[in-house]
């Protein structure tokens, strides 16, 4: 059992190390899919890559010093293949956030333009006597964050609310999102 517990190890890091490398080509697929930039969107600088780069492939190695029971073993392993596949996505999202011709890349989200539906937000924004604030816990229309965050009904994804990081910046994206639905 410990040599297919190695085995597996050497699997993973693998894996790890396959992630990594096809980095450049999910840059070139990704641009091309997205097309022209637009409006480029403010770009968070996250240490968090760094972190989990390190840190993944140091938890396969230290269950070499483990002894858990093999199922432990394959969901540690698996954990950490996962964590590099996570960051390595949201760092190429994250360092193409904008408005392209045919999608939108904010809160580490890729929105394809033909994947976007509606904009309910736009629907009761500009007509207050349709937003009801009669619950407690609902936003205010003048509420600054209710003001850099947008309700967008997907496809795919159903209902998800994205942030920006500027009133300004997300009335210039709405601008050109609102046309394409």
């Amino acid at each position: 059992m410990k040599t297919f517990i190695f085995y597996f190890s050497i699997a993973a890091l693998a894996s790890m190390f396959l992630l990594l490398a096809t980095l450049p080509l999910r840059i070139k697929k990704l641009t091309k899919k997205m097309g022209t930039c637009l409006l480029p969107l403010s770009r968070k600088k996250s240490m968090l890559f760094i972190a989990v780069l390190c840190f993944a492939p140091l938890m396969i190695v230290f269950q070499w010093f483990r002894d858990f029971q093999p199922y432990i073993h394959i969901i540690l392993s698996l954990t950490a293949v996962l964590a590099i596949e996570i960051v390595i996505r949201e760092q190429v999202y994250d360092a193409r956030s904008g408005v392209y011709e045919n999608a939108l890349i904010v809160d580490g989200r890729l929105l394809l333009k033909d994947d976007i539906m509606a904009l309910p937000t736009l629907e009761y924004e500009n007509d207050p006597e349709s937003f009801d604030e009669s619950e407690d816990d609902s936003p205010s229309l003048t509420d600054p964050a209710y003001k850099k965050a947008l309700k967008i009904v997907t496809n795919k994804s159903g209902v998800i609310f994205v942030g920006f990081e500027s009133e300004e910046e997300r009335n210039q994206a709405v601008e050109i999102i609102k046309n394409w639905v």
